[in-house]
């Protein structure tokens, strides 16, 4: 542990490296894990949980799974066994060998210490096989697999971390934490080697953010405790890990006093932003498809006049419904205008001159939305641009994922789709006269559809349709996106917060709330595109102590809660939950085995994921389950709820939520396919042993 008083505060992360090929051979992947995704092996079908229940029962007991040496069971717990991480630059005495490297942040199995404390038996499984001995200053203890991750930037200030917990509990507990927090972090910008001016800081977040995925990091949650600020809203205090590939245990350099000099012009002038219309070409949308071309006209002669043609490009989907369902639809989703391969506006109105509304009705109102959305995210390669905008414009809600959708995907997965791919979506809603009875269906959806950290959902309703006012809104955002480059180009914002909007003189409108919107997120991304550019490291291990809510705004999150799950794992689990959707759906078991076996897989997903679909979890009984829900310090959907309230529910009640696990059983399958995003938490470690820090909220 790092004394505060004697130590300078440093950058946080955790680095690896984060780039995975994707496997050449899946098969000899599948074979070695003994599972497909989405295709089980026998040994791991959940559909056998529903026809050997006592036998599970029976599998899952102590006595069932003992074996000689077993691993140790966590202090206090029957079946919860003792797991560790290992620190980078720790080393492995097998029984009669000699010492060999072990890559940090290795999760392992501990079988024994000796009887000084001094070492620690571990092994990579828990299959009673230990590997041999560690020093035990090379590990660190880890209860279940819950890691935290920096939250994106937008709304809130830099993630403090203590050295001691009553440090911490202070800050909380005090009605001006703010302001108090703006202090500490000032003076850890400020302190000089030595100096100890961060007072009980042990580390700051870094000014420009790591990019996660080039420069890995994730902090691994070794404890929590839950408090609440003075205006009652709950905040966790977490003990955190901070893990690195290159800790050799050398201390970092300290805060510089002097100001860190501007970017580079290459830095400025290579924050591209792309913004891709995503339209309903249904056949009530021509004026809108008309007034939104005239809005990147005009801009197109703006930035031509600023000279920033090669930072501001223009993308355009047209989506209308299934064309098998209805002759003369022509398409679902069409990519008429690539950002990446059209430069002028000469080129964006010739392939924008395609885009027109539909000359025949499709089956209902409602449209396959979602499936222009998607499209956005996965036929344009966002990796040239910093800035990255998604604006769906529709006079019409979309459709659900059990009525025909073409994705499968509902408003919520979709959203974490999108913020994986460190998107922001905003959609302007067409309140028109004809669609008033789906008004409150497509709201809602949207809302969903664009929740963004820090912020309000980005949706806004233009009523009665007007074109008018969506034409004003149209050119308020792209102005505003126009503006957010000219900022970065010039070097401005990209440390330093945007000042909040200036309140309306009276009788004058108050500032449009799109706007002030796109300031405070292309803030965030201009601060996220210096990080990756800088190339933005991470220090060598500490322990410290964090709060998951900023001080100043408490309803803004500063830290984003992830399971990492390994490919197998992944398919472990996309089995799981899709199996027993399935078979809820077929009537194949009935709701109280089939919520006790969802809370199963949820809770062994935070403690041990590589149990999930084996026969220790198949059916925990109420005891045993508690003991994986005790001290842990985040749950998911459905470990939130007891028994009682589950089956209060109403069958329809019921059956949303198993609908909810079909949905991610196939956002799972996008992760998995999501080949940019796995990372290898040791160098030269196999494509299968890649891990996905899956978030919180895409779990049961």
């Amino acid at each position: 542990m790092i004394r505060p008083s004697t130590r300078e505060p440093r950058h946080v992360g955790l680095r690896v490296d984060a780039r995975v090929e994707p496997a050449h051979d899946e098969k000899e992947i599948a074979c070695r894990h003994k599972t497909f995704l989405g295709a089980p092996a026998t040994r791991r079908s959940p559909l056998g949980w529903l026809a050997a229940s006592a036998l599970a029962l029976v599998l899952a007991s102590p006595a069932a799974l003992a074996c000689s040496p077993a691993p140790l069971l966590q202090p206090g717990k029957t079946q919860l066994q003792e797991r560790v991480l290992t620190r980078p630059g720790g080393k492995l005495t097998p029984d009669g060998g000699a010492a060999k490297p072990v890559p940090g942040f290795s999760v392992l199995y501990v079988y024994e210490r000796s009887p000084d404390g001094a070492r620690v038996r571990v092994g990579a499984s828990a299959d009673c096989k230990p590997e041999g001995w560690m020093p035990a200053e090379a590990v660190v203890p880890w209860r279940h697999t819950l890691v935290g991750a920096f939250a994106n930037r937008t709304g809130r200030d830099r993630v403090l971390f203590f050295g001691a917990e009553d440090g911490l509990r202070s800050l909380v507990g005090s009605r001006d934490a703010g302001a108090q927090a703006a202090k500490l972090a000032e003076a850890a910008k400020t302190a000089g080697p030595g100096q100890g001016a961060a007072g009980p800081l042990v580390s700051i977040e870094p000014e420009t953010p790591v990019d996660i995925n080039k420069q890995f990091y994730l902090l691994p949650i070794l404890e929590a405790k839950t408090q609440r600020f003075p205006t009652g809203r709950p905040v966790r205090m977490v003990k955190v890990a901070a893990v690195t590939s290159r800790d050799q245990g050398a201390p970092a350099p300290a805060a510089s006093a002097t100001p860190a000099p501007p970017p580079a012009p290459a830095i400025r002038q290579n924050f591209r932003t792309a913004i891709v219309f995503v339209i309903d070409a249904s056949s009530s949308m021509q004026p809108y498809i008309d007034r939104t071309r005239k809005a990147i006209e005009r801009i197109y002669d703006g930035i031509k006049a600023a000279q920033l043609q090669e930072q501001v490009r223009f993308g355009l989907i047209g989506y209308r419904d299934d064309p098998k369902a209805v002759a003369g639809l022509e398409y679902l989703t069409k990519v008429f205008v690539d950002p990446n391969k059209v430069d002028t506006r000469e080129e964006f109105d010739a392939a924008a001159a395609g885009l027109a509304a539909s000359k025949v009705s499709t089956r209902a109102f409602a449209e396959d939305g979602y499936a222009g959305v998607d499209s956005a995210i996965n036929a344009i390669d966002w990796t040239p641009f910093g800035g990255r905008f998604v604006v769906l414009i529709t006079d019409a809600s979309s459709r659900d994922p059990g009525s025909l959708s073409a994705t499968g995907l509902d408003a919520r997965a979709l959203s974490i789709a999108l913020l994986e791919k460190k998107i922001a979506t905003m959609a302007l809603h067409l309140l028109t006269e004809e669609g008033r009875k789906d008004h409150a269906k497509g709201a809602a959806q949207y809302r969903e559809l664009t929740t963004y950290p820090g912020r309000k959902p980005l949706y806004y309703p233009v009523e009665a349709g007007d074109v008018g006012q969506f034409g004003a809104r149209v050119d308020t955002l792209t102005d505003s996106l126009v503006t957010l480059v000219q900022a970065a180009e010039a070097g401005e914002g990209l440390n330093t917060p945007p000042p909040p909007p200036p309140k309306a003189a009276p009788g004058k409108l108050a500032a449009d709330p799109l706007a002030e919107d796109i300031a405070a997120i292309g803030h965030a991304m201009r601060l996220a595109y210096l990080g990756s550019v800088k190339g933005t490291a991470a220090p060598p291990m500490f322990e410290a102590w964090a709060a998951d809510r900023d001080f100043a705004n408490d309803t803004v999150a500063s830290l984003d809660v992830r399971v990492l799950l390994s490919k197998s794992q992944l398919s472990d689990l996309q089995a799981t939950v899709g199996a027993l959707a399935d078979a809820y759906s077929k009537g194949q078991v009935d709701p109280s085995d089939l919520f006790n076996q969802l809370r199963s897989a949820a809770a062994t997903l935070s403690r041990d994921p590589a149990k999930v679909g084996t026969s220790d979890n198949r059916a925990l009984n109420q005891a045993l389950l508690g003991e994986y829900l005790d001290g842990l310090p985040y749950t998911s959907r459905v470990m939130a709820i007891d028994q009682d309230a589950w089956l209060g529910m109403n069958p329809g009640e019921q059956q949303a939520l198993i609908d909810d696990l079909q949905v991610k059983a196939r956002l799972y399958r996008r992760f998995h396919d999501d080949v940019s995003n796995w990372v290898r938490l040791a160098e030269g470690a196999p494509p299968e042993d890649a891990v996905y820090p899956v978030p919180l909220t895409a779990l049961p």
